[in-house]
């Protein structure tokens, strides 16, 4: 088959996400979660705006996606003083054990994946991949 690359990768991206959901849902995560779990591992504490710039996520979705994210007890946001426009998001125990699952739901999925890829392959893979993610946003892959 002599697919358009676009659709295969659109055809894997889709793969990996149905591969990954019920093990998401499992966890308790929803659509969009896990990326502001992973983002505050290293970012503990960061405003709502940097998270959703980050994220590539709206503003408001990201204040919709942290309502409930709170309510579930994965983040908590605090009013920093002096800055009351804006509050600082931290994730809680139960959002670092919900990423430490997520992760390694993950992993299990990127191993099944890549199963038949050399090491050299995996690193040239995840290097195209960032490289095609800089050229379509301006941004580091991070």
């Amino acid at each position: 088959m002599n697919a358009p690359f676009t659709i295969l990768v659109y055809r894997a991206y889709h793969a990996q996400r149905n591969a990954i959901r019920p093990g998401m849902t499992a966890v308790g995560l929803s659509p969009g979660q896990p990326k502001i779990l992973h983002y505050l591992l290293t970012h503990d504490g960061c405003m709502q705006r940097e998270l959703a710039d980050a994220c590539d996520i709206e503003p408001a979705t990201v204040s919709r996606l942290l309502d409930k994210m709170e309510e579930d007890g994965l983040v908590r946001r605090e009013v920093p003083p002096k800055r009351t426009r804006s509050c600082c998001v931290s994730l809680t125990d139960r959002g670092r054990e919900a990423h430490a699952q997520w992760r390694q739901l993950c992993l299990e999925t990127e191993d099944r994946a890549l199963q038949d890829f050399s090491e050299e392959e995996r690193v040239r893979f995840r290097n195209y991949l960032n490289r095609m993610y800089r050229n379509l946003t301006g941004k580091s892959p991070g």
